[in-house]
C-alpha cells in the first residue's frame, strides 16, 4: 500500500519516504491516480467516496483501512 500511495504522491512535495502513517493529502488528481493504480494492479474499481470520507484518507494506513471496510473480500483488515 505504501508503494501505491508513494506513487500517487509523486507530484506532491513530501520530505523523506512515505511509511504507513506518514501524513498525506489526497487531492482529486491523487485520487484519480489511486483509482488507476488499484484497477491496473488489482482489477479493483474504486468509486469516489463522499467528501467527508475523502478528508479521512490522510495516510497509507487510512487508505488501506478504507479499502478493507468497503471490500473486505479483496483487502485484508488493518491492525
Amino acid at each position: 500500500m505504501t508503494a501505491i500511495i508513494a506513487e500517487c504522491m509523486a507530484l506532491q512535495v513530501i520530505d523523506g519516504t512515505i511509511d504507513y502513517d506518514t501524513k498525506i493529502v489526497i487531492d482529486s488528481f491523487s485520487f484519480v491516480w489511486l483509482q488507476h493504480l488499484l484497477e491496473e494492479r488489482f482489477g479493483f474499481d474504486l468509486e469516489l467516496p463522499e467528501s467527508d470520507v475523502m478528508r479521512t484518507l490522510n495516510s497509507a494506513r487510512s487508505v488501506h483501512r478504507y479499502l478493507a471496510e468497503i471490500s473486505p473480500d479483496r483487502f485484508a483488515a488493518v491492525d
